[in-house]
């Protein structure tokens, strides 16, 4: 069954609708939400919003074109909303993560890899993050991140561009620093 057709089914009373769009997208949308706020209490409240949103929506038969990029939308202005209430707390927990590196040659197991381009991708501006999230984690086109993020589909392909050239900075100089750490 198609996402749209699950919010027509919530729409005409099927509750268990819901339960079948939990399933599909809470794992996805966790780790959206979680890779930008770096806090898994805050993550968790923000994708329970995100549902009840999409419940309410779904029950007053409001069903988008495209659910995916929508539902992403949705979970990204809570996110915005959490940080313009407290952008200090925001700065804090994104400090926590900037300081560890993990040694590129020493790296031989597939999640200390991914765990290192995570710190990696944690030392981003949160703009970058996103755009670099939604494509490459989450598969979305360009069409669908500008959607999602509410921004111009040109602003999406600069803050790839950038996001990328940044992250290859900053994966240079980490590989540099685990490289000097051995001699």
């Amino acid at each position: 069954m198609q996402d749209e057709e699950y919010m027509r089914q919530l729409s005409l009373g099927n509750e268990s609708a819901l339960d079948s769009l939990v399933f599909l997208y809470h794992k996805p949308l966790h780790g959206y939400v979680y890779r930008l706020l770096l806090d898994e209490k805050l993550a968790e409240d923000i994708i329970q919003e995100t549902f009840i949103k999409i419940y309410k929506q779904g029950k007053r038969g409001d069903i988008p074109d495209k659910f995916k990029p929508w539902i992403y939308k949705i979970a990204t202005n809570l996110c915005k909303d959490y940080w313009k209430k407290a952008s200090t707390q925001r700065e804090k927990l994104t400090d926590q993560y900037e300081g560890g590196h993990v040694q590129v040659h020493h790296i031989i197991d597939l999640q200390i890899e991914r765990k290192w381009m995570i710190e990696a991708l944690n030392q981003l501006t949160i703009e970058y993050r996103m755009v670099l999230y939604l494509r490459f984690y989450q598969d979305l086109k360009y069409s669908e991140i500008a959607l999602a993020l509410d921004i111009p589909i040109n602003t999406v392909k600069t803050r790839i561009t950038r996001g990328l050239q940044r992250l290859e900075i900053i994966l240079r100089i980490d590989e540099q620093k685990g490289a000097g750490a051995d001699e």
